[in-house]
């Protein structure tokens, strides 16, 4: 494992109880990158976009003022609530997130966000409601120099809770744990009793006692604000004793509008950069002369950022030449070493607080089934995965958990212990399938016999109904994870019985997939995906993937539902934040039970690495929860 084992030695995570945010997001492992949960890395794209840093016009024509930024592709959705990958999600933060209430550090810290928040306090109430009374710093701007006002926060507060919301088409779990939250998000009121606009610079938001102690408690306290004025035209706040509300003559069709439209070109923003346009895969973003400063008030200098999809499996060549400034989350072993060799580039790694995997869908076809899912896991050999795509660079990880979190930190020799390892092992594999209904020869009721099995395939498994043992998977284009997956599975899953196909696909339709197979119907066709994912430093499981009660929603990707896991994550949910050895306990408890359920074959966890061209400065400062565009106020750009 080269210098992870070293780095694992000396890295000390820090943990701080607070904001959480959605787990994962998904990337595409095309560079070694993660395969998307999405994935690890930057998905590959074929083409590469027509549209460069100096053909997108007079306004990102100098180099100097410019930052250019290489991806796999984009799925063009620029706003909280949609399944998008990492990489729309890097633009999204720099148009809106760095402006909350509470924001996460390059530390993992979650820490209150100085730039925004004056002071607040938090105080019980008569009831055991938790008050927290935010003020604002005043003079603060949007995008277009209109005031940012604690209206802005409240309306995103209610809006992104609101039963519209979701018949707009989006997902949010936003106000979850607030007073009232329930009832306001089923539509049984419009008035939302946990949220308060008290003047132009001060706003409540109330925890239901129900809902303490939370591990992550400034997590149901937190928001980034919304422009009211353009998302709701003539829209008001009324708030009384009871509560608030949003008074707006058609809210549905104002958040119809937003879907359609601030999606993906959205035109007034809080955060250090404004959109331009997003075009033949290429989006382009200007400074924000009115941008607040982040949480320690420090303000970007480079004037236009361009991230633009560029073909994975060369996109180290393209920083090399100077082609492209920044590549992030780098995963192959030879693209490292690469990138190490050459004069032009500045590398910087650190581990990572996610992991690479093969997810499957369990609630239907063959994948439904544990037996199947952990045959499969006894089909692949993720030390070969490793040396292929990793280089070395990379280990073996047994349940869903990266390097860099910090109860892998405090407790991996435990966990290790305590979990399951395996490797190729067919013998096994056959074991478990001979425990399903595939366990026939083609006329539905011989026995299968493993002895029979050859690599042609020819002799496989069915079911009752003499229906064969099928596994359709999807991965993206030039992409090294999907190349060995197809060589270890179309050698292996034959000597079990199993036919195994494979399908590349752009990135977008991975995840269109991935996460709405559940809508498709007759049309569903895959049950394996090859993805990636990297932790919030806050990790949920409730609220990022795993619940029951998300099954039928994207937030359920892989659509499991176990009671006994439901059970451990809402225990771990219910501790307070101070009570981080029993987290441990828990998690270890978790981790456990989510191995033995097998929703995804986890590969391995690994190292990134950054390549940057060597006239960019400021690299140096991304870390585990911490990307290019988290610190692009230290980043900046010379001649040399």
């Amino acid at each position: 494992m080269k210098k992870l084992m070293a780095l694992l030695l000396v890295v000390a995570m820090v943990f701080v109880f607070a904001a959480c945010q959605p787990a994962t997001s998904p990337v595409d492992e095309a560079t070694e990158s993660p395969a998307t949960e999405p994935a690890e890395s930057p998905a590959d794209e074929s083409e590469e976009p027509t549209e460069t840093a100096e053909s997108t016009g007079d306004k990102a024509g100098d180099k100097l003022d410019t930052l250019t930024v290489g991806t796999p592709d984009m799925n063009g959705d620029f706003i909280e609530g949609f399944g998008n990958s990492a990489y729309d999600a890097a633009i999204r933060d720099l148009l809106h997130n760095y402006t909350g209430l509470v924001v996460v550090d390059p530390a993992g810290e979650f820490v209150v966000n100085e730039s925004a928040v004056k002071e607040y306090t938090a105080e019980l109430d008569e009831n055991g409601n938790k008050v927290y009374t935010w003020t604002l710093n005043e003079g603060l701007l949007w995008s277009d120099g209109s005031p940012l006002t604690a209206q802005d926060y409240v309306f995103a507060m209610l809006y992104q809770a609101s039963p519209q919301w979701v018949e707009a088409g989006a997902t949010s779990s936003v106000g979850y744990g607030l007073l009232g939250y329930q009832a306001y998000n089923a539509g049984e009121t419009d008035v939302f009793a946990g949220v308060k606009l008290v003047d132009d610079y001060t706003l409540q938001f109330i925890i239901d006692a129900a809902e303490l102690p939370y591990f992550y408690e400034l997590s149901y306290v937190t928001v980034a604000p919304a422009p009211m004025a353009v998302y709701a035209p003539g829209a008001t706040i009324e708030t009384t004793e009871e509560g608030s509300k949003i008074v707006c003559d058609d809210l549905l069709a104002a958040l119809n509008n937003v879907t359609a439209t601030e999606r993906f070109a959205p035109t007034v923003v809080s955060g250090p950069y404004k959109f331009v346009s997003f075009e033949n895969q290429t989006v382009t973003l200007e400074l924000n002369e009115n941008f607040m400063g982040d949480y320690q008030g420090n303000k970007p200098t480079i004037q236009y950022i361009v991230q633009k999809a560029i073909p994975q499996d060369t996109n180290h060549d393209a920083v090399i030449a100077g082609d492209v400034d920044i590549v992030a989350g780098n995963i192959e072993g030879y693209k490292i070493e690469a990138a190490k060799a050459a004069d032009t580039v500045v590398t910087h790694s650190y581990l990572r607080n996610g992991f690479g995997y093969l997810a499957m869908h369990c609630d239907w076809g063959p994948t439904a089934d544990v037996n199947v899912r952990w045959a499969l896991a006894y089909l692949i050999d993720r030390n070969a995965v490793i040396d292929y795509v990793l280089g070395g660079y990379g280990g073996i990880v047994q349940a869903e958990y990266g390097f860099a979190q910090w109860m892998y930190e405090e407790a991996g020799a435990d966990l290790e212990e305590m979990l399951t390892p395996f490797n190729l092992n067919v013998d096994k594999a056959n074991e478990l399938l001979d425990q399903t209904e595939w366990k026939y020869e083609a006329d539905g009721t011989t026995p299968f016999d493993a002895s029979k099995a050859t690599a042609d395939g020819s002799y496989l498994r069915y079911n009752a109904e003499g229906e064969p043992l099928q596994i359709h998977h999807m991965g993206t284009e030039e992409q090294d994870v999907t190349d060995i997956i197809e060589i270890q599975y179309v050698a292996n899953a034959p000597l079990a019985g199993i036919a195994f196909d494979v399908t590349r696909a752009d990135f977008n339709a991975l995840l269109d997939n991935y996460y709405y197979g559940y809508e498709l119907g007759e049309d569903r066709y895959y049950n394996t995906f090859n993805l990636a994912v990297t932790f919030s430093a806050a990790f949920d499981p409730y609220m990022s993937s795993w619940h029951s009660s998300k099954c039928g929603t994207w937030e359920n990707s892989c659509q499991l539902a176990d009671e006994q896991l439901d059970e451990i994550m809402m225990q771990m949910r219910a501790l307070d934040p101070e009570q981080t050895d029993e987290f441990v306990d828990l998690w270890l408890q978790y981790e456990t039970r989510w191995q033995e359920l097998m929703p995804q074959i986890p590969l391995y966890s690994n190292e990134y690495y950054d390549f940057a061209y060597y006239t960019v400065d400021g690299i140096e400062n991304t870390t585990p929860f911490a990307n290019w565009e988290d610190v692009i106020c230290y980043i900046s750009k010379s001649a040399k």
